[in-house]
């Protein structure tokens, strides 16, 4: 009689230890994931702030209200491709009101000009607000479909305006070879 009970008591106890071992295992587990991933939206972060500065840079040293990044690019069928924009309040007021627009001039004849402006990303209808000299970034964001976008050429415009002063109204084209 007495060994049984022992064997009872050794069962349960190595069911303890195996109980004890699966969490401490799935906590470390846990641990090491969330790591991964905090240390992901770091670095995104880290890049985003890394692309701005770059941008400022770049484009401190021109006297153009608006400047891209590359004024041509080519991106495959199905694939995205984000764009950095520089908008820069070259007057001489401070408290100027920006915004910008992109306009479609020319597509391959058996593509839709409509689809072809859903493929753009942008801060549509927003108003940057920047002082004498002063430089805002943004990001144009191009997500060229897999389907219903044709290879070839495309040519659209970037309009910049200035609420304020005609004079700072400012068009940039881009072009796009779909590959």
């Amino acid at each position: 009689m007495k060994s049984k009970k022992r064997g009872a008591i050794e069962l349960s106890m190595t069911t303890i230890i195996v109980v004890i071992m699966g969490i401490t295992l799935l906590t470390l587990g846990l641990r090491w994931v969330y790591g991964i991933f905090g240390d992901i939206e770091k670095q995104r972060t880290q890049m985003n702030d890394a692309m701005d500065k770059q941008i400022r840079d770049m484009f401190g040293e021109s006297d153009k209200p608006l400047n891209l990044l590359m004024t041509s690019i080519s991106i495959e069928q199905g694939k995205s491709y984000d764009l950095g924009i520089a908008i820069r309040n070259t007057g001489n007021n401070d408290g100027q009101h920006f915004s910008y627009d992109i306009t479609v001039d020319q597509i391959p004849s058996n593509a839709n000009v409509n689809s072809v402006k859903n493929w753009f990303i942008y801060s549509k209808n927003k108003e940057f607000t920047l002082n004498s000299g002063q430089i805002q970034s943004d990001l144009v964001s191009i997500n060229v479909p897999k389907t219903g976008a044709p290879l070839g050429t495309y040519r659209v415009t970037i309009k910049l305006t200035c609420r304020e002063d005609n004079n700072l109204n400012y068009e940039q084209p881009l072009i796009i070879r779909i590959i």
